[in-house]
């Protein structure tokens, strides 16, 4: 399974998505129309380290040192996201539309693959280890969460252009159209398991709610819930291009089909092993009742399905682009994420223009799935190089968290993006 996982996300590593080029970097205002495919994946926790997510994906074995050195590094409330973008995106700029200049239309497809997950120390420690360190006590498991969506979108949208030689404002709307393939959703309010000191028998109970989109189905690509986002965008240029950018993003919802299923237990279970006098001497199948798949079935499936509505994990950003002169460029940036454990990030790209053909930024990182308010306050550090290889194309290749590479043991994020573009002048 694990395999299968990173197998997966390796894949979607070689797919474009949606790492965006900014139209402020080069001169090419002028143009017709543009195409664009990108990739952006992200996978960050306030907790995790990323020497232990390289083990557990990639690896067989995580020996005891790796386990022992991990738990040491939980929070009492810890939490995990990873976010894999891919698409392509089309935009043109035709003289006239319904009888309007400075009017754009622009078609997107994208696909996204969504993780989000909050879990206490005791759960982590229950998971990679077993329940002997709990004998005698309860493990907690309280406000945990499980976040799983997998869905694509095509987007189609209009823009138009206003304003004056020395203020230009661009205002965009695009509605986009989910297909949704995979929705795992597990929230556990309240929850606990016992260990007997002597390991004679367990206590467990839990109130916890469930969602669940439709796995009778087979096939990855058939799409088992549909829905709609909204996106707007805005930016203000000045003359000097000076640049304040706005965006709400993937606002929105998708309907998961009748066969899915929604439900909320409150349980206890009381589990005192199996009696084996003879270990020699086995008569029948003392095992029928134990079998882990039926006690699954049990506390994670209802017998009843009927659809449901789960809202899509959306982004306000805003961020505000200034020229110290042509050389030297500073980018400011702010982003939510909503309906994930993921607070603001913070972000300060310095940038130096070497030539007319390349962009070298620096980009210092604060916050999003590292989290602002854990004990740790992790400033990562990353790189970003944009070329223009002229006649209209343009490629940017970087990740914002390039210590993650450098420093696995101490670093809970890594990723990366890539982008190419063609201005069609």
């Amino acid at each position: 399974m694990k395999k299968s996982i990173a197998i997966y996300l390796l894949a979607l590593l070689y797919l474009p998505s949606m790492a965006q080029i900014g139209d402020h970097y080069f001169n090419y205002d002028s143009c017709k129309a543009s195409v664009e495919t990108n990739i952006d994946c992200e996978f960050a926790s306030n907790s995790i380290s990323n020497k232990f997510l390289d083990l557990y994906l990639f690896s067989n074995h995580i020996d005891e040192q790796n386990k022992q050195w991990m738990f040491a590094g939980l929070h009492s409330s810890n939490s995990f996201g990873a976010d894999i973008n891919e698409g392509i995106t089309f935009v043109t700029f035709p003289d006239t539309f319904a009888g309007f200049a400075n009017i754009g239309l622009f078609v997107k497809y994208n696909k996204y693959y969504h993780v989000d997950m909050s879990f206490t120390r005791d759960l982590f420690e229950l998971f990679f280890d077993g329940n002997k360190r709990f004998a005698g006590t309860a493990a907690n498991l309280y406000n945990s969460s499980l976040n799983i969506i997998n869905y694509d979108q095509m987007q189609f949208g209009i823009l138009t252009t206003f304003g004056d030689k020395n203020i230009k404002q661009t205002f965009g709307v695009g509605l986009s159209f989910n297909n949704g393939y995979r929705n795992t959703f597990i929230k556990i309010k309240n929850g606990n398991i016992y260990t007997d000191a002597n390991a004679e028998y367990l206590d467990f109970s839990a109130n916890y709610e469930v969602n669940r989109s439709n796995y009778s189905t087979t096939g990855a690509n058939v799409f088992k819930g549909i829905g709609t986002s909204l996106n707007l965008y805005y930016s203000f240029e000045t003359k000097r291009k000076d640049i304040f950018d706005f965006e709400i993003t993937d606002f929105g919802f998708i309907k998961w089909n009748k066969h899915s299923q929604q439900f909320s237990k409150d349980t206890s279970l009381h589990f005192e092993g199996i009696n084996v006098p003879d270990i020699l001497n086995i008569e029948g199948n003392i095992f029928a009742n134990a079998n882990p798949d039926s006690i699954v079935n049990l506390y994670t499936f209802s017998d009843t399905s009927h659809s449901y509505i789960m809202p899509t994990p959306f982004c306000i950003k805003a961020s505000y682009f200034y020229n110290f002169n042509e050389k030297i460029k500073i980018e400011l940036e702010v982003k939510k994420k909503f309906f994930s454990h993921y607070d603001p990030l913070f972000i300060i790209k310095p940038q130096y223009l070497p030539n007319k053909k390349n962009i070298i930024s620096l980009i210092l990182s604060y916050g999003g799935y590292s989290g602002i308010n854990g004990e740790n306050h992790n400033i990562n550090a990353g790189i970003e190089y944009t070329h223009d290889f002229g006649k209209g194309f343009i490629m940017l290749i970087g990740s914002n968290y390039l210590n993650g590479f450098i420093y696995p043991y101490s670093t809970t994020a890594m990723g990366m993006f890539f982008s190419l573009k063609k201005y069609f002048l």
